[in-house]
């Protein structure tokens, strides 16, 4: 797979469990201490350039899944 495959799905899946817990963008950023811009950013469908591993550790661990389910 390629980089970009992986980003569309990280993208995706982050979305999907947002929706699917009913959290708010900002609810998120709270819990998670991802910044609110960047967490829009994802919602238009792009990754920022200034997320880091850290931000999707943050993400997983609200969502209470490992990392790398977030890529699958």
């Amino acid at each position: 797979m390629k980089k970009e495959d992986y980003i569309k799905l990280f993208i995706c899946n982050v979305q999907r469990r947002r929706m699917q817990g009913g959290i708010s963008l900002a609810e998120l950023g709270s819990r998670s201490h991802v910044p609110l811009w960047m967490l829009e950013e994802l919602e238009q469908g792009t990754l920022p350039k200034e997320m880091m591993v850290t931000d999707a550790l943050r993400l997983a661990m609200v969502f209470h899944c490992p990392v790398h389910e977030l890529f699958r």
